[in-house]
């Protein structure tokens, strides 16, 4: 493959990651799912060879999904779907009940769990996150594919992470100076008779990816939904 090409190649790439300021809600959350990246970058130039672009927006799926939100917030009856309760909804990763069968287990680990099982759980799941639960299946944390970062934070990659528990792990990533606002969003929860739109209003908060499915009371894990779960539901 020659220059030419590969230049083009990556100018077909930059193209299909960028939206303009007149492309649909439905298109741009299209180009994110499809590119795999977080945030697309909304581009406008007044020049009609594009020249001199400027960057107006980025947009994420939980800026779309707050727009939905704040469109459909009093007009939900026009969109009943949107009162139903998730599991009566294909929608999310859930844990199979007794009797029932499951293509792909529903990953859970305890926090004495060691973290190369967490990272290897993480590949061969295919997952962005795993709950960590107690010997009840009670939600206590979880661990996502963002706190494998964090242990570089303050040098934890030099102890032996093959002896390091996930218990251990989180507890070297966390920083006391980060606000409990932002500690707390770790461990979103919803039930599994919220509302579509309720679930919706939650992911569409900054920060929050996914929600962890949970039994009234007990705190008992009942499965995961996610940003990405809501779109390709909606779309």
């Amino acid at each position: 493959m020659g220059m030419g090409d590969q230049f083009q190649n990556i100018s077909s790439m930059l193209v299909f990651n960028m939206a303009g300021p007149c492309d649909n809600l439905k298109d741009v959350a299209l180009k994110i799912l499809q590119s795999g990246v977080a945030i697309v970058p909304v581009i406008h130039s007044s020049s009609e060879d594009g020249s001199f672009p400027q960057l107006l927006h980025l947009a994420s799926l939980s800026g779309i999904l707050k727009c939905l939100c704040r469109y459909f917030k009093h007009c939900s009856g026009s969109l009943p779907v949107l009162q139903l309760p998730i599991y009566a909804i294909p929608l999310g990763t859930w844990v199979p009940r007794i009797g029932e069968s499951s293509s792909q287990p529903f990953a859970m680990l305890r926090p004495t769990a060691s973290l190369s099982s967490a990272l290897n759980m993480l590949v061969q799941a295919r997952v962005s996150s795993i709950p960590i639960v107690d010997d009840n299946d009670s939600l206590l944390d979880i661990y996502s594919r963002s706190d494998i970062t964090a242990l570089a934070k303050g040098r934890a990659y030099t102890h032996n992470l093959n002896e390091m528990t996930i218990y251990q792990a989180l507890q070297l990533g966390q920083d006391s100076n980060t606000p409990y606002e932002m500690r707390s969003q770790r461990c979103q929860m919803c039930l599994r008779t919220d509302t579509l739109l309720k679930v919706m209003e939650q992911l569409a908060n900054p920060g929050v990816r996914r929600l962890v499915i949970v039994e009234a009371g007990s705190n008992r894990v009942e499965g995961v939904v996610s940003l990405t779960d809501v779109f390709r539901f909606l779309l």
